[in-house]
């Protein structure tokens, strides 16, 4: 079979952001707690960060369809994906054509990345490094990271012995993280109901990475699945507007489903 590096090619735009939610997500979204904060409001960010992450499903799947926009300084693309994520870093898409079947897949599993372009007949593999996925991807964001957002969950924060402070803002409880001087998380969590609205994630300075905002929640059981969810990204100046239908919660774990099987007779390509 023919070899080809993707390194280096030209993606159409298109492309780019399908993976965006490649999330699948992504992705997908949130998986989100109902009730969290007492009336009394922020007394205790450590409470609100562990009724976040103990009503938050620890192994379901999330399938929905998204219908994205994305914006850049250069224009604005629509999508309209279907997608499926599982904690902690599983996620595949499927772009929806308006007629035909799909012509974009991408899938990522236990560190690797498979993409599929079957009007191209091409295939390609390889590790699912923040570089690979920013080939399809707007936001240089690793996939841990980003599956997590898509659910509504808040990503693990890596360093050590985090420190986290409470504050309120405007019907908000803000939980701030940090280590030491540095800051990586900023949490809004309403106290009106509990619900996570939103998450800045910071790189241990004080400007946003990434800003994500949630919306238009619907109840699923214990769960409220936010239906739209907004990330902008202040460096790339790129806003992903994300909403969500026919969403769907599983307990079952099929892995099978977030593989890409290499078909015959394609062209098979390596991702560094």
């Amino acid at each position: 079979m023919e070899e080809k590096t993707a390194r280096g090619r030209k993606w159409k735009p298109a492309l780019s952001i399908v993976l965006c939610l490649a999330a699948a997500i992504s992705g997908c979204v949130s998986g989100r707690p109902g009730p969290l904060l007492p009336a009394a409001g922020c007394a205790s960010p450590e409470a609100a960060l562990h009724a976040l992450v103990r009503k938050a499903p620890p192994q379901g799947t999330l399938k929905a369809i998204a219908a994205i926009q994305v914006a850049t300084p250069t224009g604005a693309y629509p999508l309209k994906l279907a997608v499926l994520l599982r904690r902690p870093a599983s996620m595949r898409v499927e772009a929806i054509p308006v007629l035909g079947p799909p012509n974009f897949y991408l899938a990522i599993h236990e560190d690797r990345l498979k993409v599929l372009l079957p009007d191209k007949n091409e295939f390609y593999a390889g590790r699912a490094t923040r570089e690979n996925i920013a080939m399809f991807l707007p936001l240089r964001i690793d996939v841990e990271s980003l599956v997590s957002l898509l659910m509504g969950i808040p990503p693990a924060v890596a360093e050590k012995d985090p420190q986290r402070e409470a504050s309120m803002e405007e019907g908000s409880c803000r939980i701030d993280i940090r280590v030491g001087a540095s800051r990586f998380q900023s949490l809004r969590v309403r106290l009106a109901d509990g619900l996570l609205e939103g998450i800045d994630i910071y790189n241990g300075g004080e400007r946003p990475l990434y800003r994500v905002r949630y919306e238009d929640p619907i109840q699923s059981g214990e769960f409220a699945t936010p239906r739209k969810i907004v990330i902008v990204s202040e460096e790339d100046r790129t806003t992903l507007t994300i909403r969500y239908t026919e969403v769907e919660w599983s307990d079952e774990e099929d892995k099978t489903a977030f593989d890409l099987k290499v078909p015959p007779g394609v062209k098979e390509g390596a991702f560094p």
